[in-house]
Protein backbone atom coordinates (compact mmCIF):
# COMPACT_ATOMS: atom_id res chain seq x y z
CA UNK A 1 0.00 0.00 0.00
CA UNK A 2 1.30 3.45 -0.95
CA UNK A 3 -0.08 6.45 0.95
CA UNK A 4 1.64 9.74 0.03
CA UNK A 5 1.00 13.00 1.88
CA UNK A 6 -0.29 14.60 -1.35
CA UNK A 7 -0.69 13.42 -4.93
CA UNK A 8 -0.74 14.81 -8.46
CA UNK A 9 -2.09 12.69 -11.32
CA UNK A 10 -1.72 12.79 -15.06
CA UNK A 11 -4.83 11.77 -17.03
CA UNK A 12 -4.00 10.29 -20.46
CA UNK A 13 -2.16 7.01 -20.13
CA UNK A 14 -2.05 7.22 -16.34
CA UNK A 15 -5.58 7.29 -14.92
CA UNK A 16 -7.05 6.69 -18.38
CA UNK A 17 -6.47 3.99 -20.96
CA UNK A 18 -6.40 6.59 -23.71
CA UNK A 19 -2.98 7.04 -25.31
CA UNK A 20 -4.02 4.87 -28.27
CA UNK A 21 -6.78 7.27 -29.21
CA UNK A 22 -4.70 9.87 -31.01
CA UNK A 23 -3.28 7.49 -33.60
CA UNK A 24 -6.79 6.16 -34.14
CA UNK A 25 -8.13 9.68 -34.63
CA UNK A 26 -5.38 10.37 -37.18
CA UNK A 27 -6.29 7.16 -39.04
CA UNK A 28 -10.03 7.89 -38.95
CA UNK A 29 -9.56 11.51 -40.02
CA UNK A 30 -7.42 10.59 -43.01
CA UNK A 31 -9.76 7.76 -44.01
CA UNK A 32 -12.69 10.17 -43.96
CA UNK A 33 -10.75 12.33 -46.43
CA UNK A 34 -9.75 9.45 -48.71
CA UNK A 35 -6.26 8.72 -47.42
CA UNK A 36 -4.54 5.95 -45.49
CA UNK A 37 -2.34 6.62 -42.48
CA UNK A 38 1.34 5.74 -42.78
CA UNK A 39 4.07 5.44 -40.12
CA UNK A 40 5.96 8.43 -41.49
CA UNK A 41 2.87 10.63 -41.07
CA UNK A 42 2.50 9.48 -37.46
CA UNK A 43 6.18 10.16 -36.76
CA UNK A 44 6.02 13.58 -38.41
CA UNK A 45 2.92 14.84 -36.62
CA UNK A 46 3.34 13.46 -33.11
CA UNK A 47 5.61 16.28 -31.92
CA UNK A 48 3.70 19.08 -33.64
CA UNK A 49 1.27 21.49 -32.04
CA UNK A 50 -2.33 21.70 -33.25
CA UNK A 51 -1.79 24.53 -35.73
CA UNK A 52 1.44 23.14 -37.14
CA UNK A 53 -0.02 19.64 -37.41
CA UNK A 54 -3.12 20.91 -39.20
CA UNK A 55 -1.08 22.88 -41.72
CA UNK A 56 1.21 19.90 -42.33
CA UNK A 57 -1.79 17.63 -42.91
CA UNK A 58 -3.46 20.09 -45.29
CA UNK A 59 -0.26 20.58 -47.30
CA UNK A 60 0.64 16.90 -47.41
CA UNK A 61 -2.76 15.67 -48.55
CA UNK A 62 -3.98 18.72 -50.46
CA UNK A 63 -7.06 19.15 -48.27
CA UNK A 64 -9.52 21.94 -49.07
CA UNK A 65 -9.86 23.04 -45.45
CA UNK A 66 -8.43 25.66 -43.14
CA UNK A 67 -6.26 24.74 -40.15
CA UNK A 68 -9.11 25.86 -37.89
CA UNK A 69 -11.53 23.47 -39.63
CA UNK A 70 -9.09 20.56 -39.36
CA UNK A 71 -8.49 21.23 -35.67
CA UNK A 72 -12.23 21.49 -35.00
CA UNK A 73 -12.79 18.13 -36.74
CA UNK A 74 -10.02 16.54 -34.67
CA UNK A 75 -11.54 17.93 -31.48
CA UNK A 76 -15.02 16.69 -32.39
CA UNK A 77 -13.69 13.20 -33.07
CA UNK A 78 -11.72 13.27 -29.84
CA UNK A 79 -14.74 14.30 -27.78
CA UNK A 80 -16.74 11.40 -29.23
CA UNK A 81 -13.99 8.94 -28.29
CA UNK A 82 -13.76 10.32 -24.77
CA UNK A 83 -17.52 10.04 -24.33
CA UNK A 84 -17.87 6.53 -25.74
CA UNK A 85 -14.59 4.60 -25.80
CA UNK A 86 -12.11 5.94 -23.25
CA UNK A 87 -12.09 4.09 -19.92
CA UNK A 88 -10.25 4.44 -16.66
CA UNK A 89 -7.48 1.94 -16.04
CA UNK A 90 -8.42 -0.96 -13.77
CA UNK A 91 -8.27 -0.06 -10.06
CA UNK A 92 -7.41 3.60 -10.78
CA UNK A 93 -10.61 4.93 -9.25
CA UNK A 94 -10.28 2.50 -6.34
CA UNK A 95 -6.87 4.00 -5.62
CA UNK A 96 -8.25 7.54 -5.78
CA UNK A 97 -10.98 6.49 -3.35
CA UNK A 98 -8.37 4.97 -1.06
CA UNK A 99 -6.40 8.24 -0.93
CA UNK A 100 -9.57 10.30 -0.55
CA UNK A 101 -10.68 8.19 2.41
CA UNK A 102 -7.34 8.89 4.07
CA UNK A 103 -7.62 12.64 3.55
CA UNK A 104 -4.84 12.93 0.97
CA UNK A 105 -5.07 16.18 -1.07
CA UNK A 106 -5.05 15.46 -4.80
CA UNK A 107 -4.75 17.37 -8.06
CA UNK A 108 -4.63 16.71 -11.79
CA UNK A 109 -1.80 17.93 -14.04
CA UNK A 110 -2.63 17.27 -17.67
CA UNK A 111 -1.71 18.19 -21.22
CA UNK A 112 -5.15 17.09 -22.44
CA UNK A 113 -6.88 19.48 -24.81
CA UNK A 114 -9.43 20.93 -25.26
CA UNK A 115 -10.93 21.65 -21.85
CA UNK A 116 -14.26 20.01 -22.64
CA UNK A 117 -12.51 16.63 -22.95
CA UNK A 118 -11.31 17.00 -19.38
CA UNK A 119 -14.85 17.89 -18.33
CA UNK A 120 -16.22 14.83 -20.14
CA UNK A 121 -13.92 12.52 -18.17
CA UNK A 122 -14.42 14.22 -14.81
CA UNK A 123 -18.19 14.00 -15.17
CA UNK A 124 -18.30 10.56 -16.80
CA UNK A 125 -16.44 8.94 -13.91
CA UNK A 126 -17.57 11.33 -11.14
CA UNK A 127 -14.00 12.37 -10.37
CA UNK A 128 -14.47 16.00 -9.37
CA UNK A 129 -14.89 15.28 -5.62
CA UNK A 130 -11.40 13.76 -5.50
CA UNK A 131 -9.41 16.75 -6.77
CA UNK A 132 -8.65 20.14 -5.30
CA UNK A 133 -7.55 21.54 -8.67
CA UNK A 134 -7.06 20.68 -12.33
CA UNK A 135 -3.92 22.26 -13.75
CA UNK A 136 -3.36 22.20 -17.52
CA UNK A 137 -0.19 22.59 -19.54
CA UNK A 138 -1.37 25.78 -21.22
CA UNK A 139 -1.11 27.51 -17.83
CA UNK A 140 2.70 27.18 -17.82
CA UNK A 141 5.33 28.08 -20.36
CA UNK A 142 7.18 24.76 -20.50
CA UNK A 143 6.06 21.18 -21.09
CA UNK A 144 6.13 18.19 -18.80
CA UNK A 145 9.83 17.67 -19.30
CA UNK A 146 10.06 20.46 -16.73
CA UNK A 147 8.45 20.63 -13.27
CA UNK A 148 6.41 23.80 -13.89
CA UNK A 149 2.95 22.22 -14.18
CA UNK A 150 3.51 20.08 -11.08
CA UNK A 151 4.85 23.01 -9.06
CA UNK A 152 1.76 25.03 -9.96
CA UNK A 153 -0.59 22.17 -9.03
CA UNK A 154 1.23 21.65 -5.71
CA UNK A 155 1.18 25.34 -4.86
CA UNK A 156 -2.57 25.42 -5.42
CA UNK A 157 -2.93 22.60 -2.90
CA UNK A 158 -0.58 24.37 -0.48
CA UNK A 159 1.87 21.47 -0.33
CA UNK A 160 5.63 21.21 -0.80
CA UNK A 161 7.00 19.11 -3.68
CA UNK A 162 8.92 16.94 -1.23
CA UNK A 163 5.59 15.97 0.38
CA UNK A 164 3.90 15.17 -2.94
CA UNK A 165 3.93 12.19 -5.31
CA UNK A 166 3.46 12.64 -9.06
CA UNK A 167 1.88 9.76 -11.00
CA UNK A 168 2.85 9.60 -14.69
CA UNK A 169 3.14 7.09 -17.53
CA UNK A 170 5.71 8.93 -19.67
CA UNK A 171 9.45 8.85 -18.98
CA UNK A 172 9.98 12.52 -19.87
CA UNK A 173 7.23 13.58 -17.48
CA UNK A 174 8.69 11.48 -14.67
CA UNK A 175 12.02 13.17 -15.23
CA UNK A 176 10.36 16.58 -15.23
CA UNK A 177 8.60 15.94 -11.93
CA UNK A 178 11.83 14.62 -10.38
CA UNK A 179 13.56 17.89 -11.32
CA UNK A 180 11.03 19.68 -9.13
CA UNK A 181 11.78 17.54 -6.09
CA UNK A 182 8.63 15.41 -6.30
CA UNK A 183 8.43 11.73 -5.52
CA UNK A 184 7.64 9.97 -8.79
CA UNK A 185 5.40 6.98 -9.47
CA UNK A 186 5.59 5.36 -12.90
CA UNK A 187 2.34 3.81 -14.15
CA UNK A 188 2.66 1.23 -16.92
CA UNK A 189 1.05 1.96 -20.27
CA UNK A 190 1.43 -0.11 -23.43
CA UNK A 191 2.28 3.00 -25.47
CA UNK A 192 5.37 3.53 -23.27
CA UNK A 193 6.43 -0.12 -23.36
CA UNK A 194 9.76 0.81 -24.94
CA UNK A 195 10.62 3.09 -22.00
CA UNK A 196 9.37 0.82 -19.23
CA UNK A 197 12.79 -0.39 -18.11
CA UNK A 198 14.01 3.22 -17.83
CA UNK A 199 10.82 4.21 -16.00
CA UNK A 200 11.38 1.39 -13.52
CA UNK A 201 14.93 2.55 -12.98
CA UNK A 202 14.28 6.28 -12.67
CA UNK A 203 10.91 6.50 -10.90
CA UNK A 204 10.84 6.12 -7.13
CA UNK A 205 8.05 3.56 -7.57
CA UNK A 206 6.91 1.82 -10.75
CA UNK A 207 3.86 -0.43 -11.04
CA UNK A 208 2.11 -2.27 -13.83
CA UNK A 209 -1.30 -2.01 -12.14
CA UNK A 210 -2.99 0.48 -9.84
CA UNK A 211 -3.90 -2.48 -7.68
CA UNK A 212 -0.22 -2.82 -6.72
CA UNK A 213 -0.50 0.50 -4.86
CA UNK A 214 -3.49 -0.63 -2.80
CA UNK A 215 -2.48 -4.17 -1.81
Amino acid sequence: MFLPKAAIFDLDGTLLDSMWVWRQIDADFLAAHGHQITPDYTDAIKCMGWEEGARYTIDRYGLSATPKQVIEEWFEMCADYYRTRITMKPFAKEYLSFLHEHGVPMAIATSMEPQHNIDIILDKYDLRPFFQNVTVSTEVSRGKGFPDIYLLAASRMGVEPSDCAVFEDILGAIRGAAKGGFQTVGIYDTVSEGDWMDIKEEADIAVRSWRDLID
